[in-house]
């Protein structure tokens, strides 16, 4: 459960980042919990249209998680699939330590893989061959060389280190528990069912949409050798404009994406927490004097 102050930061976070819209979206689901389109768009009183494009924005950015669950219908109707939209809290406050994250990598891995890495904080979720489109707008205009290889091979460093990894399912589907299941629930053991109870739709919803340990850390080999050549016609984004309209562009190449299959990518905030907490461990056990010499 978020405190009224968390509540209350996340909201100005969102705020200055993607505008009061996406910000009054994030506010209902951080008060109201998880939701669906309809609820959401009569609490906000939002229309249809700027109500998705927010959605877009807040799931572009790790912000909201969708899923699919199945409900009853109606006496003498089916079962009905529903689409429910989950704050994630703590994606959000991470934007807060963005700099502390791209220190690391900068520290860790270099400079090319700063680049890369940036990219990805600033647009939330990107494919392979979107990197190498905004690497060429950053490189060329500035007189760098522009190599797909060595861009390749900083991506695979970054993905190697656990600092980015695969994103998850955009709509998984919890399915209902079966005829079977049910039964052998009621004659579980005592601590199965406190198990099973404390684990909320919330944490189900994340668990199914993680992608498979196996392929979240895989990098395929020919990624990014067919870029299309169209791309390099299109405007070009200029220098110091608004944060909010390079998210509204970011999520419509990252829809096209997704129809075209591709593999989308983000940062793994997991591995930056447990980076910053073992680092605040040892300093704290050397300050108490407790460091062993062998």
């Amino acid at each position: 459960m978020v405190s009224q102050h968390g509540v209350s930061l996340a909201v100005h976070l969102i705020t200055s980042y993607f505008g009061d819209l996406v910000a009054k979206v994030c506010e209902c689901l951080l008060r109201k919990g998880t939701l669906p389109f309809a609820q959401i768009m009569r609490f906000t009183e939002l229309s249809k249209g700027n109500l998705e494009k927010a959605l877009l924005v807040l799931i572009q950015h790790n912000c909201v998680q969708a899923f699919a669950v199945q409900r009853e219908g109606a006496f003498g109707e089916v079962p009905r699939v529903v689409t429910q939209y989950m704050v994630i809290c703590d994606n959000i406050l991470h934007h807060m330590r963005f700099p502390k994250f791209l220190a690391i990598v900068s520290e860790q891995l270099g400079k090319e893989c700063e680049e890369i890495f940036e990219g990805l904080l600033q647009h939330g979720r990107l494919s392979m061959n979107q990197l190498i489109d905004r690497h060429k707008q950053t490189s060329i205009p500035s007189g760098g060389n522009f190599v797909v290889d060595a861009l390749q091979e900083s991506f695979k460093r970054l993905v190697n280190a656990r600092f980015v990894e695969r994103c998850p399912a955009p709509e998984p589907f919890l399915a209902p528990p079966s005829e079977d299941e049910t039964p052998a629930k009621k004659r579980g053991a005592k601590s199965a069912k406190i198990a099973d109870e404390s684990q909320t739709i919330e944490q189900r919803a994340l668990a199914v949409a993680s992608p498979m340990e196996s392929i979240r850390f895989f990098v395929e080999t020919n990624i990014g050798t067919d870029v299309s050549e169209q791309k390099s016609e299109e405007k070009s984004i200029q220098v110091g404009e608004k944060r909010k309209n390079d998210s509204m562009e970011s999520n419509m190449e990252a829809l096209a994406s997704n129809g075209k299959k591709e593999v989308l990518w983000r940062v793994n905030f997991e591995e930056f927490i447990k980076h910053l907490r073992d680092k605040v461990c040892f300093f704290t056990y050397l300050s108490k004097g407790f460091l062993c010499t062998i």
